[in-house]
């Protein structure tokens, strides 16, 4: 399952047709860590539904594919040859590589797509990745925010199929418990001139023993009369505490 190849075709499909504050610092392990870990089917229950992006987003959303459970196996890996190593996560949703060391048992992810009306959001995909414990994934999470920081102003270049998509991290920032960046993202296709670039938000959060992942990709050409209060600096970030604020409540 490619998760990066389908974030750039929406992407691509979409530039085609034309259609809460975060503070630097350093992560710190949650005070709250619960002993009774989430597994199995109860970590669908995680992510957000399209209600309530809708709400958050204040624009509608629509769900075109089915959700994605499984174990380690349903995790990513892309073709980023020649860029940076250990960026991967910074511009790609659930990869291989960033839970290489660790002992994942579940992996969830879903997408949301704008209804085709104009908005500020072209998509929003939600993941949850489970670890056996809580003191496992704050050690797995802990490594993230210097990893991330490392990464800002460097440019991921990623293959998927004919299709070239050339990423810069803009902005890297580290809240408790949340590793946020923003990002733009370029595609190109052979012999055709590069597609609109796309403000692309990633947050990614410890809560428990559950890792969520967000991405946020938004409307190159938005205008701020369009619909929606989308925002590339904070909307993955808000959306990330939520999903987190449900582990909460499920465990």
């Amino acid at each position: 399952m490619r998760i990066a190849a389908s974030a750039t075709l929406i992407v691509v499909a979409a530039v085609a047709v034309g259609c809460g504050p975060v503070v630097a610092g350093t992560a710190k392990p949650a005070p709250n860590l619960k002993p009774r870990p989430l597994s199995g089917q109860i970590v669908q229950k995680v992510p957000l539904n399209a209600s309530g992006l809708s709400r958050m987003l204040d624009q509608p959303f629509v769900k075109r594919q089915a959700p994605v459970f499984g174990g380690p196996d349903k995790l990513g890996e892309i073709d980023s040859s020649g860029s940076p190593p250990g960026c991967q996560g910074v511009t790609s949703m659930l990869q291989k590589s960033v839970y290489a060391s660790a002992d994942v048992k579940d992996v969830f992810f879903q997408t949301f797509w704008n209804n085709g009306d104009p908005a500020q959001v072209i998509s929003v995909i939600e993941g949850v990745v489970t670890l056996p414990s809580a003191v496992q994934a704050q050690t797995l999470f802990a490594k993230f925010p210097q990893q991330w920081q490392q990464c800002k102003g460097s440019t991921m270049i990623e293959q998927t199929g004919p299709i070239k998509t050339t990423t810069s991290i803009d902005d890297v920032r580290v809240t408790d418990s949340v590793v946020a960046a923003t990002n733009t993202a370029t595609a190109e296709l052979p012999n055709m001139p590069a597609l609109q670039s796309t403000p692309q938000a990633r947050a990614v959060g410890v809560r428990s023993n559950c890792i969520v992942e967000v991405e946020v990709v938004f409307f190159g050409d938005r205008r701020a009369f369009d619909p929606g209060s989308g925002n590339p600096d904070t909307s993955a970030v808000d959306i990330a505490h939520a999903m987190m604020d449900n582990v909460d409540e499920l465990g």
